[in-house]
């Protein structure tokens, strides 16, 4: 068994290293193996188009196995709510060069699965219709299903087989019945000049701030550039004024310096730090603000805007 294990080790790093994405022209590689604290659910038995078939059967793992297959990412997915993964290698009409490899990434609720996908989309990603939360890039597949976060990685990038990809994804869909719960914090950033997908949920050490967990972020359109907008629902308001004063201490000590700008908000402080600048206030029992402003007037601009947001719960 334990020889087993090395000899499996070994294969997903090879396979990690022939096709891991270091610059143009590679694909993407063999994804990060999330592990979950408790295997509670396994995926549903698949019924597959018939030019697709499993060649290999489910590998689940649990805690006792991260070690064994992980590392880099690990912290993301752990603190994420990881409950379970089960990975599995389907082939294209029998063919081993057409191989593709699904990761299901059980979490603990569908918020968990939508931190996941939002840390890990990058700004090449090109959005698809299969679900709320779905995009391609290159030769994967990546969407949010209820509580599942699904990586589809294929061996080859074409069109017959990101056609395969999105046919094992609809039927995973299919063979896992969830309900789709709505994510009411999308809905309190103002929709005006926001960058479509860019809205990303920390699920820690948001920013660096290691006290930023369940941080919400969204970037703009800026003249001159971006900004990013931020909030952070806290269970009261001293939880949202200690989170205030601990993330302006944080900037701080990281060369930032407080900038005299009055008027902005109630309760809000400006800092420079580097060439930007950030806004830092608290509403009621959420601590919000503004980062990565080009000038202190963009970064005022868009406070009061997200401000305004978070008061009515409306764009």
């Amino acid at each position: 068994m334990r020889l087993r294990s090395k000899m499996r080790s070994l294969r997903i790093l090879l396979l990690a290293l022939l096709v891991f994405i270091s610059g143009v022209g590679f694909l993407i590689g063999l994804s990060s193996l999330s592990i979950a604290k408790t295997v509670q659910r396994q995926a549903g038995a698949m019924t597959l188009p018939p030019d697709l078939r499993a060649d290999s059967a489910p590998e689940r793992f649990s805690p006792e196995t991260l070690f064994d297959i992980i590392n880099g990412d690990a912290d993301l997915y752990l603190k994420a709510g990881f409950v379970a993964l089960e990975s599995q290698r389907f082939l294209l009409n029998n063919d081993s060069r057409q191989s593709m490899d699904l990761f299901a990434y059980q979490m603990n609720r569908h918020l968990s699965a939508f931190a996941v996908f939002s840390v890990r989309r990058g700004r090449e990603a090109v959005p698809v219709s299969l679900t709320r939360f779905s995009y391609r890039y290159r030769n994967g597949l990546f969407f949010v299903h209820g509580p599942f976060y699904i990586e589809i990685i294929a061996a080859e990038e074409t069109n017959l087989m990101v056609d395969a990809m999105h046919r094992l994804a609809a039927a995973f869909i299919e063979a896992n019945p969830v309900e789709v719960l709505p994510i009411p914090e999308l809905e309190r950033f103002p929709s005006e000049n926001m960058i479509p997908g860019s809205v990303v949920l920390y699920p820690a050490g948001g920013f660096g701030f290691e006290a930023f967990d369940n941080l919400f972020t969204a970037r703009y359109q800026v003249e001159g550039g971006e900004a990013t907008a931020f909030f952070r629902p806290c269970g009261s308001p001293e939880e949202a004024a200690r989170l205030f004063t601990g993330y302006q201490a944080f900037l701080l000590e990281y060369e930032g310096v407080g900038i005299p700008f009055n008027d902005v908000l109630p309760s809000s402080r400006m800092l420079r730090v580097a060439d930007s600048y950030t806004l830092v206030f608290t509403q009621g029992r959420t601590v919000a603000g503004v980062q990565d402003a080009v000038t202190p007037e963009q970064a005022t601009m868009l406070a009061r805007r997200l401000s305004a947001a978070l008061s009515s719960g409306q764009n």
